[in-house]
């Protein structure tokens, strides 16, 4: 979405498309309607299930062209791996697209996966609670600036553009092979929200073929692509060491720096190579449509807010938990109705708060919902010493002057209405959800934190051990 001197970008995008939950307080768990076309949800169910090829060819007559007995495709032609993605784009976003033979050509439900993750990657981001249930913002205004060193998708690209009315949106930009990816100051734009690349995944044309060569099986589906697309020096992890190296330098100036990544041990290499340039704020996910080929990504931030837990830790490598970032969402406890009212879950969570020293603290009565922000550990016994004697002192000197501290921060924190993100070391969300099922009619409450900013984890472990002793002790 482009906001205020923002946009977004991609590096050597071949075709450019873009598509267009407060917590549930009591629910008894309905038949669940099916997702109304153009919502959220419809694009984030998409693709779930492997598309119906007859019915496909039902709708569009040239895939039909294509089925064998109506609805088998043959995925080692490259005309119908074409059509597929050509009807894809036609049923389900309204686009009408040209492909040349000789490039490789995008599987739709792959990149509509990786549009899905950059957008919670962003709504996660933006706004305090977002990823605990909150309801993801509509991005239909997105636009883009789409980069190539090849003359040939360059032009096809600027084809598309045209075809759909998208010259607005989506600005085409030639670049060389040894320019830089995120030409920021070139283009005269401040700030941009993202960077997706789909980079050459090979080293070298020998790479490829041997590569090719030691497979068991032949590929799932044809591949068309010319060596510009998938060769370069030192491949992907060479490809995005040099955004990693750009990203150094522009920082905050875009929200997010993503790739796609075709190899798992990739993940792994660039994970260590932002370790080792100390970024803590990054997060990993694969994008899998049923059986076919799997793809990872990778997606780093300088800014302080941190993603949810699903956008930033979306798969476990086989390397093990060691390449995932720390979790940004924790379980405080789950306690029957009968035993434990919401009420007395959200007395105890705001008695917890408001005895601490934060910056500011609201809480939504209608949401069961908490937003927090303080700067540092304002909850160990040092802090809280240390606050004491500097009160002590306060009262001793200013001779019956002295104000009511805990007063002027309560008046302070009524004022304080906006939900937005305030500078300070650590910011967090807390929800109670309440359910009933209908195995349980009694109902159980369940309190989550959510951790919202700053670059400490060991901070946020911290905090929800306060909060868990808090409500057990109550």
């Amino acid at each position: 979405m482009r906001r205020p001197g923002k946009s977004a970008t991609t590096a050597d995008v071949r075709v450019s498309s873009s598509a267009s939950t407060g917590p549930s307080i009591s629910s008894t768990f309905p038949t669940p309607r099916p997702p109304a076309p153009g919502t959220d949800d419809y694009y984030k169910t998409l693709y779930i299930d492997e598309p119906d090829f007859r019915v496909l060819g039902q709708r569009d007559p040239e895939f039909k062209a294509v089925l064998d007995r109506g609805s088998h495709l043959d995925f080692a032609d490259p005309k119908s791996v074409m059509q597929l993605t050509k009807t894809l784009l036609k049923l389900d976003f309204g686009l009408v697209v040209d492909l040349p033979m000789d490039r490789l050509c995008p599987p739709v439900p792959n990149r509509h996966n990786y549009i899905l993750w950059l957008k919670e990657l962003l709504d996660s981001t933006s706004s305090p609670c977002s990823g605990v249930g909150e309801p993801s913002r509509n991005r239909p205004s997105w636009s883009f600036i789409a980069t190539d060193v090849d003359d040939k998708s360059l032009a096809y690209a600027r084809k598309n553009a045209q075809l759909n009315n998208l010259e607005s949106r989506i600005r085409v930009v030639g670049r060389s092979v040894t320019d830089c990816l995120i030409p920021l100051d070139e283009l005269g734009v401040e700030a941009i929200d993202f960077v997706m690349v789909n980079p050459p995944f090979y080293t070298s044309e020998a790479e490829l073929l041997d590569l090719a060569r030691q497979k068991s099986r032949p590929p799932n589906t044809a591949c068309t692509g010319a060596p510009i697309e998938m060769v370069c020096a030192g491949g992907e992890i060479g490809f995005v060491g040099r955004i990693i190296d750009e990203s150094l330098i522009l920082r905050e100036r875009v929200q997010w720096y993503t790739s796609m990544l075709g190899k798992q041990s990739s993940l792994a290499a660039l994970v260590d190579t932002l370790k080792g340039h100390g970024v803590t704020n990054y997060a990993v996910t694969a994008f899998v449509q049923g059986n076919k080929t799997r793809r990872w990504a990778i997606g780093w931030s300088f800014a302080s807010r941190r993603p949810s837990l699903s956008a930033s830790r979306g798969c476990e490598p086989s390397a093990g938990k060691r390449l995932l970032p720390p979790p940004t969402e924790t379980t405080i406890g789950t306690w029957p109705k009968s035993e434990v009212t919401p009420e007395q879950l959200q007395r105890a969570i705001c008695g917890t708060m408001e005895s601490l020293d934060l910056i500011s603290w609201i809480w939504d009565k209608s949401l069961l919902r908490g937003v927090g922000f303080a700067n540092g550990n304002v909850w160990s016994r040092s802090y809280r010493r240390k606050r004491m004697r500097e009160r002590e002192r306060t009262e001793l000197t200013t001779e019956g002057l002295f104000k009511d501290v805990s007063r002027l921060q309560k008046h302070r924190l009524e004022q304080n209405t906006d939900h937005n993100a305030v500078p300070s070391a650590f910011g967090f969300c807390i929800t109670i959800f309440v359910s009933r099922t209908p195995n349980n009619d009694e109902g159980q409450s369940l309190v989550v934190a959510r951790w919202l900013q700053g670059g400490d984890y060991a901070l946020f472990e911290s905090f929800a051990g306060l909060l868990r002793n808090s409500i057990r002790s109550t």
